[in-house]
Formats: structure tokens, C-alpha cells, sequence
């Protein structure tokens, strides 16, 4: 159970409950399926889920029904978007229409309300509704994987270890019949004969956050015996000579590593994964600060009577207050020459009077006493360093910067 893949093109119209775009499987006949593949059997064969497909069919076999114009009102996000993005929506703003039409197969098959791309000899067609259809390997041209964007401070590495022992580590970005590919810390993509790769090990890029936090989808291992393991594959291994000598691993949720012989397996299934929470970066420039992921301005701070009393409110930052009454304050900042280290303490502040004049202010015994502690301080690899405060109630606070003199005011309301 080598091969990630397989299977011949062939229509289905099973919808799927949950589709999430993880891989494009690109056929050789042009079609490309875009979402993850569902189940591989042992005989080559295997299910792929879809978000969105772009299929090609023979006009021997398919013929195509005249296209007809949707509202906007009734189409969904996907279409409205690929609409937008596309510039194919005919009419003004608030009476939009979209043209799609059907596809009829001659096993008496059709698929309903898709973009018709071409057609006669050809036909093409892009399809937003979720679906599955079944492929054979020998009809895959390859499969690659989305490189994962900058801000992306979850998912999950791939390191492949050749018969010279030497090995290579990086994110999976694509897989032919013949050869295995990743994307390089460096972007470089570099490619591996398959017979060359003898095990592959699979590792969170979040050592901060579980294995199950970072992967989309679930690993469902079925045995020959109706065996199961059910978790994440974490190790393949293929040094043995013989498939009975080999085997992968699978971490399943409660921590366990079970061994499963490759010998021994009837199919692997995957699912989506409920315990998928990946975190996102936001990048910054030297100096640059958000609060709760929104610009801010800072307002000085004056020290008068023994308070420290803002300039103004005029530059606050206003945070809903949070249905538990545990409201997050999130400031992010970029500070390379102190990371992991806190800029900014939480504090109240008190609506008073000084000399008749009305300020918003606190004292420095406040800054000491304040409950408001981050609760977690730490910088991603992009420098981009994150402290998170806690409050309960409404109020008026300030993240203030001691060194500059200055604060950013928050309403919680």
C-alpha cells in the first residue's frame, strides 16, 4: 500500500456532507479534482471528496442542455465568488444572473446546475457542488498539495528518507506515479524517485500545538481482520523486501502509536478531523502593533499629580464584550530585538479630574497591582510576537508601552 492514489474517472453523484480542499488530483485527461481523497483500497483504486471539480468528458459520451440564467439570490458563496472573480455575472448590481447548465451522460447520469467550459467534441464543465467520484491511478497524471502560505503557524511536514540514508524535509507538494515531491524551506521544490524513498516520517510544524490541532483530516486504517486503527499516520516505512516487513505507524487521540503491516491492510479512509484548529500569523513590519488583529494609534501619556493620564481617547480600540464575561485582548507586535518578551501592560482606567479638567488616567500603583497578566506570551517564526489579556466586564483600559511613554485605549462594551 504504496500509492497514495488511483482510480478511472467515472461520474458520481453522491454528495458529500463536508468537502475541504486539501490536494488537487489532476487526471490525465485534463479533469482536476479539487479537495482530498476520501479512501484507497488495495486494489488501485480510490474515492476522491470534492469541493469543486473541473471535468472533462467526451462529447461521444455526454451531451450538454442549454444553459439557463440563475439569480444571485439563489446561488451560493462558491458561485457567487468564482462569479465575481471571473467578471461572469450578467446584469446590474442587486439583479445579477449567473448562466449555467446540465450535463447528460448516456448511462442516463447528469450533473445539474454547472459552468459549461466547452463543448462539442470536448466537453468541460466546472462543478462547485460538493461530490465524489472514483479515479484509477492509471488515469492520474499527479497530485499536488497547496504550499502553505506564510502566516500558516499549523500543519503538518513530511520527511523522506532515502536507501543512501540521507534525508529531506519539507511540506508535500506533489506525487506522480514515479516520484515524490516537497516544497523546501527555501521554496525550492525538490523531487525523489519514489523507489528511492524508504520511509516517510510525519511531523506537526507547531510544537506548540498537538498533532491533531494541525492536520484536517482523520486516518482510518482497515485491517484484512476488521481490524482498525483510527488517528493520524505519523511513519511509513518500505526498507523491507517483502510488504508483510513493512508497516506504517498511526498516533491515535489518546497518544497511543499503533503498528499496522502494510500486508495486512484493506483500505485507509480518511475523514475531517473536529480537532483541527490551525493558527494563523499576521506579518508585520518593524514596529508595527494590532490589537484584537485591527490598526491601532497610540496616545501619549502624561504623568500629572501622580497619575498617568492619557492624552485622549480619540485613537481607542472598541472590543465586544464576550458572552462568558472573559473578554480577549490580543495585542501583536513586531520587535526583533526583543522577542518573547512583554511590550505592553494591561490596566483599568478610571474616568477623573484634574484641575476641573476631566481625564482618563491610572497610577502607577495600579501598574503594579493590575490582575490583568498575559497569559501567554510568544513569538512566531516570522518575529511577529503575540500577548494575550483576559477582562472581565466593561470598562476602559490601555495597553501602555512604559519605554515610549504612550498607550493604546480599549473600550470593552
Amino acid at each position: 500500500m504504496r500509492r497514495i492514489i488511483s482510480l478511472m474517472l467515472s461520474l458520481a453523484c453522491c454528495i458529500v456532507a463536508g468537502a475541504i480542499e486539501v490536494q488537487k488530483v489532476y487526471l490525465k485527461d485534463g479533469s482536476v479534482l479539487s479537495g482530498y481523497i476520501q479512501q484507497q483500497n488495495m486494489d488501485g483504486t480510490m474515492t476522491v471528496a470534492t469541493d469543486n471539480a473541473v471535468v472533462f468528458l467526451s462529447g461521444k459520451v455526454a451531451s450538454v442542455s442549454n444553459e439557463r440564467a440563475y439569480s444571485e439570490a439563489t446561488l451560493d458563496k462558491a458561485w457567487i465568488e468564482w462569479a465575481e472573480k471571473n467578471d461572469e455575472f450578467q446584469g446590474a448590481k442587486g439583479n445579477r444572473t449567473l448562466n449555467l447548465g446540465d450535463v447528460y451522460v448516456k448511462d442516463g447520469k447528469s450533473v445539474n446546475g454547472v459552468k459549461i467550459l466547452e463543448k462539442g467534441t470536448v466537453i468541460k464543465y466546472l462543478e462547485m457542488t460538493r461530490n465524489t467520484y472514483t479515479v484509477n491511478w492509471s488515469d492520474v497524471k499527479c497530485v499536488r498539495g497547496e504550499k502553505r502560505p506564510r502566516a500558516a503557524l499549523s500543519g503538518i511536514d513530511r520527511e523522506y528518507q532515502l536507501k543512501n540514508g540521507v534525508s529531506h524535509k519539507g511540506q508535500y507538494a506533489e506525487e506522480t506515479d514515479s516520484t515524490l515531491s516537497l516544497y523546501l524551506g527555501n521554496g525550492v521544490v525538490e523531487s525523489f524517485s519514489l523507489d528511492d524513498v524508504v520511509k516517510y516520517t510525519y511531523t506537526p510544524i507547531n510544537p506548540n500545538q498537538d498533532i491533531f490541532e494541525q492536520s484536517p483530516l482523520i486516518d482510518i486504517v482497515k485491517t484484512n481482520n476488521n481490524g482498525e486503527a483510527r488517528g493520524i499516520i505519523i511513519e511509513q516505512n518500505y526498507a523491507g523486501k517483502k510488504a508483510e516487513e513493512n508497516y506504517i505507524l498511526v498516533r491515535e487521540k489518546a497518544g497511543a502509536v499503533k503498528s499496522v503491516k502494510l500486508s495486512d491492510i484493506k483500505e485507509i479512509r480518511k475523514e475531517e478531523n473536529p480537532s483541527y484548529a490551525p493558527k494563523f500569523d499576521i506579518i508585520l513590519n518593524e514596529g508595527d502593533v494590532v490589537v484584537n488583529r485591527g490598526e491601532v494609534e497610540f496616545v501619549k501619556v502624561k504623568e500629572s499629580d501622580g497619575l498617568l493620564v492619557l492624552d485622549s481617547l480619540s485613537h481607542k480600540v472598541t472590543v465586544e464584550k464576550a458572552k462568558d464575561n472573559a473578554t480577549r485582548i490580543t495585542v501583536e507586535y513586531k520587535n526583533s530585538k526583543s522577542t518573547n518578551t512583554e511590550m505592553f501592560q494591561l490596566v483599568r482606567v478610571t474616568e477623573g479630574k484634574i484641575k476641573k479638567e476631566k481625564v482618563y488616567s491610572f497610577s502607577y500603583k495600579d501598574l503594579v497591582n493590575s490582575v490583568y497578566r498575559a497569559t501567554g506570551i510568544e513569538t512566531s517564526i516570522n518575529g511577529t510576537t503575540k500577548a494575550e489579556y483576559i477582562v472581565g466586564g466593561n470598562g476602559i483600559f490601555a495597553l501602555y508601552d512604559a519605554k515610549n511613554k504612550r498607550a493604546i485605549p480599549v473600550i470593552v462594551e
